[in-house]
């Protein structure tokens, strides 16, 4: 009896296990595919897309084929505006295209995008642009930012200026505020706001110290000031940092895009001592999103190669699924051609992934909806 009851419990904790550590005592359940949505002219030219928001029940999508920001009504998963900015659309680069990142003030109807020279404020429920915010460039993009509620600020990158800089926009006033520059910076990724550190969070793609990428802190009192400084860096080896998420138990999340020949990486951080948690073997990404509800993250990765090594080309694009509570990597998820953007509706639990034309299962530019269990 003894040896019998001894055999049950050693074949439980075997299960408990295999299943890598996920939110479900049976195992993890899978991510499904629930539809594909159509967008117009996003065939030819190949589909020219950035940053997704998801807000109220509506997904929001940075569409430079169309010049516009897409609207999609996430019950139905059908595509029922395209707002214009005017936007610059799909330019001879993509730093010299737009739209680009799209940052939401929570539970308004107001989103800001960044654009070339510009970034437009929309009225999510009127459809339309109400402002635009002049940024001071050299013709290139405005690109990706984030919302510090705190301050009412919004900080967005300018990467592909010499040197690359931020800027700090009110919300009460949408007037620029102040800008940084990151001098010695090869460029600015994706930033994230901190509210337990009152600190934006930036991916920086190299300096002297750190040339294939740091995640920059900086605190929110020093821009609201009129000062901005970076206070601390945190070292993130070969990663070529690109997407950023907070997650749980102090963990952030950063994308990696390495360059050829390194081992494709994921990367949690402990945000508050930039101490790795975890180092995981996937990358090629850009966007990355968290979902509290399954308590995932989800990275589309359009230059995933299945030799876990970063290379030019060959690549055959995935989403990761990873644990919130392990730190694990629970799934590899086919995606579209050029996935490389995400956004997460948790309350009907299903993710939205645009990409282009081209792969076998995914044969015209679109969004992908994925569920999240």
């Amino acid at each position: 009896m003894e040896k019998h009851l001894m055999t049950s419990i050693l074949l439980g904790m075997a299960a408990l296990t295999g299943c890598g550590g996920g939110d479900n005592v049976s195992g993890p359940t899978v991510p499904k595919l629930v539809a594909n949505i159509a967008v117009p002219n996003a065939s030819s030219p190949s589909f020219s897309f950035d940053i997704g928001y998801v807000e109220a029940g509506t997904y929001f999508l940075a569409d430079r084929n169309n010049k516009a920001v897409d609207v999609v009504d996430t019950k139905s998963n059908t595509l029922v505006a395209q707002i214009p900015g005017p936007f610059t659309g799909a330019g001879a680069t993509t730093n010299e295209s737009g739209p680009d990142g799209i940052v939401g003030i929570t539970g308004t109807s107001t989103i800001y995008v960044g654009d070339v020279g510009s970034v437009k404020v929309i009225d999510t429920a009127a459809r339309k642009t109400v402002n635009t915010i002049a940024i001071n460039t050299s013709g290139s993009r405005v690109d990706e930012g984030c919302y510090d509620p705190d301050d009412h600020l919004v900080m967005y990158a300018s990467p592909g200026e010499s040197p690359p800089f931020v800027t700090f926009v009110s919300t009460l006033t949408q007037k620029v505020v102040v800008t940084l520059p990151f001098n010695g910076s090869s460029g600015l990724e994706a930033c994230t706001y901190d509210p337990a550190s009152k600190s934006f969070l930036i991916n920086n793609d190299g300096t002297t110290a750190n040339p294939d990428g740091e995640l920059d802190v900086i605190a929110a009192s020093s821009a609201a000031a009129g000062n901005p400084s970076v206070g601390k860096s945190f070292a993130l080896g070969k990663c070529a940092p690109t997407g950023i998420v907070l997650g749980p138990n102090n963990d952030v999340l950063v994308g990696c895009d390495p360059s050829a020949g390194d081992p494709l990486i994921t990367l949690i951080l402990d945000r508050t001592s930039g101490e790795i948690r975890a180092s995981l073997p996937f990358g090629g990404v850009d966007q990355v999103g968290y979902d509290p509800a399954s308590n995932r993250y989800f990275l589309p990765a359009r230059h995933y190669v299945s030799s876990g090594i970063a290379a030019e080309s060959g690549f055959s694009p995935q989403m990761a699924v990873i644990d919130g509570a392990s730190r694990q990597l629970l799934f590899k998820i086919p995606v579209g051609t050029g996935a490389h953007s995400v956004a997460i509706d948790s309350t009907r639990g299903q993710v939205y992934v645009p990409f282009q034309g081209g792969a076998t299962d995914f044969p015209n530019g679109g969004v992908s909806v994925f569920s999240t269990r």
